[in-house]
């Protein structure tokens, strides 16, 4: 697993800790590494050690972006948990670009533009809907695989910023001649998104 913010309230990085408690109490085999830096670093740091999780949770801190993505690369779950505070979220677009199934809180910005909840990825409200999403996809090791091909997919084919730029040539021409536009794009860059 893994969680890449910045150590904010808002980013909610005690989420990410109590899945961890409760992956380790139901005898879960899992790594979370948990990436960044912030005013929350050593209240996280404290709490991993002081609740014993220190052999499942791995903090490598503030680490540079080919770093990120290594270990994105790694992972095969992303559990992204910030609230509705976050603007899009480009960790997300990040982490599917790595293959990795997103589980991401669905008030998060960029969440239902490029989440297809259960094709490429899942969508949760409450720390138990974030829960019940993780342990189906590491009891469902096939189901997990093709998830996070398709969140691949969705960056590399769809959300990516060739397909933007075609997209804006298209649409600005539509524009331009007094097009109808409603129906151009309906999913993806230049669409109601």
């Amino acid at each position: 697993l893994i969680w890449a913010a910045r150590y904010l309230d808002w980013k909610h990085p005690e989420t990410a800790l109590e899945i961890a408690r409760r992956l380790k109490r139901d005898g879960y085999a899992f790594e979370l590494v948990m990436i960044g830096n912030g005013q929350l670093l050593e209240q996280t740091t404290h709490t991993i050690r002081q609740e014993g999780l220190d052999d499942v949770v791995y903090i490598p801190g503030a680490i540079s972006p080919e770093e990120v993505r290594k270990y994105m690369e790694q992972a095969q779950i992303h559990i992204f948990t910030s609230d509705h505070r976050e603007g899009w979220g480009a960790v997300l677009n990040e982490s599917m670009n790595s293959a990795c199934v997103p589980v991401v809180n669905r008030d998060i910005g960029a969440a239902p533009f490029l989440i297809k909840d259960g094709e490429n990825g899942y969508l949760y409200s409450g720390i138990d809907g974030l829960y019940q999403k993780v342990c189906y996809l590491l009891d469902h090791p096939h189901q997990r695989e093709v998830m996070g091909k398709n969140a691949y997919t969705t960056i590399t084919e769809e959300w990516n910023a060739e397909s933007a730029a075609q997209r804006l040539v298209t649409l600005s021409e539509h524009l331009l001649t007094g097009s109808n536009i409603s129906e151009l794009y309906l999913e993806g860059p230049c669409s109601r998104a």
